[in-house]
């Protein structure tokens, strides 16, 4: 399986590249991807157009389209994987947990998309998407669709229900960050 991690968005409620956010003197993207390394077969990197992580030993893909959102990123990265299966997840969760990853992976057996649903709601962004799922994506970025959400109704979608994992976060805003970083000097 390949992993797909979305770095390309703005980062507007971070107000900064949350890729690059110092995590104990490391950038959270690298912390990240040390972390999953032995999960996957491939890893690749979806960037924005013009934007480069050139310390990472990953291969990066670019946007095929610049501003398409995490959508566009789903898109290129799929087509660019080797696999015919990649799960996909943000760079602003710092954490994954190598069991739920099976999980989604046998979920996904029959379907074209597996998504986690928590007690808050959907988490399209640490899914599984097959390539199966491109023309769809197509359809809906050609009808200036972006929304990820509006593919599920579209594909052979398994929701998976995980409650509120105690390892799955969020870094959106500066909060979240101060929050991970205390939580890190506790344990």
């Amino acid at each position: 399986m390949t992993l797909i991690l979305l770095a390309g968005g703005p980062s507007r409620r971070m107000k900064r590249d949350k890729a690059l956010l110092s995590v104990a003197g490391e950038p959270l993207i690298q912390r990240i991807l040390i972390q999953v390394e032995g999960l996957f077969d491939e890893i690749l990197v979806s960037i924005a157009k013009g934007r480069r992580y050139d310390f990472l030993q990953y291969s990066q893909v670019e946007d095929e389209v610049d501003g398409l959102g995490p959508l566009g990123g789903i898109l290129s990265g799929v087509r660019a994987a080797r696999n015919p299966v990649s799960f996909v997840m943000a760079c602003d969760v710092p954490r994954l947990d190598s069991g739920f990853v099976s999980r989604m992976l046998a979920a996904a057996e029959g379907f074209d998309i597996a998504v986690p649903r928590t007690d808050q709601g959907l988490e399209p962004l640490l899914a599984v998407y097959k390539k199966t799922a491109i023309p769809q994506i197509e359809r809906l970025l050609a009808s200036s669709e972006r929304q990820v959400l509006a593919l599920f109704d579209r594909c052979r979608t398994r929701i998976v229900d995980i409650g509120r994992p105690a390892w799955l976060l969020n870094l959106n805003t500066p909060d979240d960050y101060r929050k991970y970083l205390r939580s890190l000097k506790k344990s």
